[in-house]
């Protein structure tokens, strides 16, 4: 199987100014633990059990075969579909998309971190990531939505956040883990390949 993983031109990540800030001038990134997200109830584009993934098709593009006598049977409703990740981990979030109404998807979200020089980045992130979280597989991709991607449930969201077009980093560690604590990585200023833009005045008023 073929996987394309070939990087956006560009990266976009909807945040505070105060954390961006930080970013543009330290480097400086918050890895987040991916079962977190399940408790973020206030926050629509961001409240997601994202260690579980529910899919389904209809009964009629489905055959299911008893492996024990070979028998075939046809679902009489839709088939749903659970794909589970596992264990807790760590994760960094991006879009590929310049959106003004993400401002508006995501909570106290001000101001946008735009990444003009992917490959360098990506690269330096991974290198921060793997001296602090060594023996984690790292790895970033586009998200498949209202689908399995062909990297995992890591990979795949509902169709209903399809709006944000994230390209998404996920560290995933050795062993299973259910708990985990943020980690902050820095790699250094990136000024040079990226730049911050504030919420446009007509997108804060809501006009």
């Amino acid at each position: 199987m073929q996987i394309d993983v070939t990087r956006p031109p560009k990266l976009y990540r909807y945040s505070e100014p105060r954390w961006l800030e930080r970013s543009l001038r330290y480097g400086e990134f918050r890895l987040r633990p991916a079962a977190d997200y399940k408790q973020l109830e206030v926050d629509r584009a961001r409240h997601d059990d994202e260690l579980v993934r529910i899919s389904s098709s209809p009964g009629s593009s489905v055959t299911i075969t008893l492996l024990s006598t070979g028998k075939t049977i046809k679902p009489l409703g839709d088939v749903t579909y659970k794909s589970t990740v596992g264990t807790n981990y760590l994760t960094l979030c991006f879009s590929e998309r310049w959106d003004e109404l993400l401002y508006s998807d995501f909570g106290n979200t001000n101001a946008c971190l735009v990444v003009h020089e992917v490959e360098e980045f990506c690269e330096r992130l991974h290198a921060a990531a793997e001296a602090a979280l060594p023996n984690w597989a790292g790895m970033d991709a586009r998200v498949t939505y209202g689908g399995d991607s062909p990297l995992g449930a890591v990979f795949s969201k509902p169709v209903w956040y399809i709006t944000q077009h994230e390209w998404r980093f996920a560290w995933c560690p050795p062993a299973t883990l259910s708990e985990l604590q943020p980690v902050v990585v820095s790699i250094g200023s990136i000024e040079r390949i990226a730049e911050l833009s504030t919420r446009p005045p007509h997108a804060q008023d809501g006009t």
